[in-house]
């Protein structure tokens, strides 16, 4: 599979390669609490799934809550945009692409740490 079951912004290249995953987060806006999963994540951000997108250009602190039994990773986002489409077809499917704005070092490091792995699962595959 390519490096997403979806697209976003129109399938356009990337910066940084998506993998998709499903794991809880809890976002954060001024209004809004929402407890959903990630569809899929890269160094630059992440999909929220949620039936309910967040408006863009929203400010939202995250809290993405990695495999390992204790370990999450806390970030600022934005909304950048909203529903995606499931890479090859016309499905689409409702939440918001949320860019990375702001990680202490010690969670970018876990974050890398987390991306690495799935690269390498990636390549056994």
């Amino acid at each position: 599979m390519g490096d997403s079951s979806t697209s976003g912004e129109g399938g356009s290249t990337r910066a940084h390669p998506r993998y998709e995953v499903s794991l809880p987060v809890d976002c954060t806006t001024r209004d809004v609490f929402v407890s959903s999963q990630f569809c899929n994540i890269s160094r630059g951000g992440m999909f929220l799934r949620s039936e309910k997108p967040l408006p863009i250009d929203a400010e939202v602190a995250l809290v993405l809550r990695l495999p390992e039994p204790g370990r999450a990773i806390h970030a600022k986002g934005r909304v950048v945009w909203n529903y995606d489409m499931v890479k090859g077809t016309t499905k689409i499917v409702p939440g918001s692409g949320i860019r990375f704005v702001e990680i202490a070092p010690d969670d970018r490091a876990a974050l890398e740490d987390f991306l690495r792995g799935l690269g390498a699962r990636r390549k056994d595959a």
